[in-house]
C-alpha cells in the first residue's frame, strides 16, 4: 500500500480518483483541490507518489510538478490531462514528460486499471 497525494480541482474527478486508489487499490490517499493546497499537503505529509491535473486555477499542475521535484527530487509525479486551451493532449503530455520530469502521463478519460497499473509500476 502506498500513500498518494491527488491534486485535482474538479471535485467529481478528484473524488473518483480517490475512490479508485483507496477502494480498489488499497492505498492511503490525501486529496487537494489545487496546486497550492497540494504543495501544502506535500510539505506536511510523507507520500510515495503524487497525481496531479495540469489545468487548474491558481497554482497549476506544471507549477506543482516543478515545486514537488525541487522539494522531493525522487518523488514520482503522474500527470493527468485532457489537454488544454492551446495544446492537444498528446503533444502536451510529451512536452510535460520531457521538460519537467513527470514519471507518467494519463490522458483523460482513462480507465481505472490504467491508473492502478501506473501507480503499481511507480511504487514497486
Amino acid at each position: 500500500m502506498a500513500r498518494i497525494l491527488v491534486v485535482e480541482d474538479m471535485e467529481p474527478v478528484r473524488k473518483a480518483i480517490v475512490a479508485v486508489l483507496s477502494t480498489l487499490g488499497g492505498h492511503e490517499v490525501i486529496a487537494a483541490a489545487d496546486g497550492k493546497a497540494g504543495l501544502e499537503a506535500l510539505e506536511s505529509n510523507p507520500v510515495d507518489l503524487a497525481v496531479t491535473d495540469i489545468w487548474m486555477p491558481g497554482e497549476d499542475g506544471i507549477a506543482f510538478l516543478r515545486r514537488a521535484k525541487e522539494e522531493r527530487p525522487g518523488l514520482p509525479v503522474v500527470i493527468i490531462t485532457g489537454g488544454g486551451p492551446s495544446f492537444p493532449p498528446i503533444e502536451l503530455s510529451l512536452s510535460v514528460v520531457e521538460a519537467h520530469g513527470a514519471a507518467a502521463v494519463l490522458i483523460k478519460p482513462f480507465e481505472d486499471e490504467d491508473l492502478l497499473a501506473t501507480v503499481a509500476r511507480l511504487t514497486a
